[in-house]
């Protein structure tokens, strides 16, 4: 086999289905493959696979385009079948957005085939209606997503793939003022409805939040972007990043110890806090659950969203600061305090 046959297929299969790609744009895509090539190389290749394949280019403005003639059919091997079709169906729904846009459009060929695929050959089988049968639901009151901008979302994922410095500019909480800023794009983070670029600013290496929303405007510099020393997304989320208000990634670990009602604590025996966690079934029913967390405004929201259902215990801290909460809360509704009846016992639930 020719040792340059795989580079070629995959030049083949960056020859969009619609529309045209230039050379240097193939060149890049191809060294994210892992081919480092020159763009001679890439223009060679191209000249020899435009008779047998069918390719075309168009001259009539720079950067020239390459295209398939005839819109002929991107090579596919194998031929998909039915599990595949499902996966990119579901990858297509659920994480599209957190996707480079040269990934997606590389990709919709393939949506569109699994479509016909799923349509054609499994109209009305069981494979079709799998998609009916599978959900993801938010655990928390639903949101509305915020609207990001088409060009942003495309500037930062190719950022972050060619692992290049951004000059943004972006707007403060409330769209108030505007700021610019050359960033180093370190990840991609989706939380709940919000997309957030995890970034350092300038020279510094503090990692820090920007929403995607609030990005105006989004440019690909070509400059090498640079990452701190031992930073990984995956130990910068577990350090409670996205702790509401803990911006940087440090929050500390504490050892928390909960008293919850036996209804309220059942879905911490499924799906535990930490890996150390212990549990212990009191007389009355109730569950005291310990375990080590981040102690972050998440942490104290969620428990806060128990009401009188839960009752820390310790850290002191923590019990202090949640009682505080739950004291001015009642007091917005103290004139209402007579009309409400009282449950039961709500500490069982």
């Amino acid at each position: 086999m020719d040792r340059n046959f795989q580079r070629l297929l995959q030049t083949l299969q960056l020859i969009p289905a619609r529309g045209k790609i230039s050379t240097s744009t193939i060149q890049e895509r191809l060294k994210n493959l892992g081919y480092d090539v020159t763009t001679r190389t890439v223009q060679r290749d191209l000249g020899d696979l435009t008779i047998p394949f069918g390719l075309e280019c168009d001259n009539r403005n720079k950067p020239y385009g390459w295209y398939w003639a005839n819109e002929n059919k991107r090579i596919t091997v194998p031929g998909m079948d039915a599990n595949q079709a499902l996966s990119l169906r579901l990858l297509r729904m659920y994480l599209i957005d957190l996707l480079p846009e040269s990934t997606v459009q590389e990709l919709q060929p393939y949506f569109n085939e699994a479509d016909n695929k799923l349509n054609q050959h499994y109209g009305d089988t069981a494979v079709k209606r799998w998609l009916d049968k599978v959900a993801i639901v938010p655990a928390t009151q639903p949101l509305l997503a915020p609207p990001i901008k088409r060009a942003v979302h495309d500037a930062v994922t190719q950022g972050l793939l060619s692992e290049r410095q951004l000059d943004v500019k972006y707007t403060s909480p409330g769209g108030k003022q505007a700021k610019t800023a050359i960033v180093h794009p370190l990840g991609l983070v989706q939380h709940g409805v919000v997309q957030y670029l995890v970034a350092t600013f300038f020279e510094y290496h503090d990692p820090r939040l920007l929403p995607l929303h609030r990005i105006e405007s989004a440019t690909v510099l070509d400059v090498t972007s640079n990452t701190p020393p031992d930073f990984t997304l995956k130990s910068y989320i577990a350090q409670g990043a996205f702790g509401f208000g803990t911006q940087r990634g440090n929050a500390k670990a504490i050892r928390l110890a909960a008293v919850f009602g036996a209804q309220s604590g059942a879905h911490l025996l499924e799906s535990p806090l930490s890996t150390d966690q212990t549990v212990q079934e009191m007389s009355d029913g109730r569950l005291r659950f310990t375990a080590t967390v981040p102690y972050t405004e998440r942490l104290i929201w969620w428990l806060l969203s128990f009401g009188p259902f839960v009752k820390v215990e310790k850290p002191l801290a923590l019990r202090r600061e949640v009682a505080s909460r739950l004291r001015e809360g009642a007091a917005q509704y103290g004139h209402l305090s007579e009309a409400i009846p009282k449950p039961e016992s709500p500490v069982q639930r």
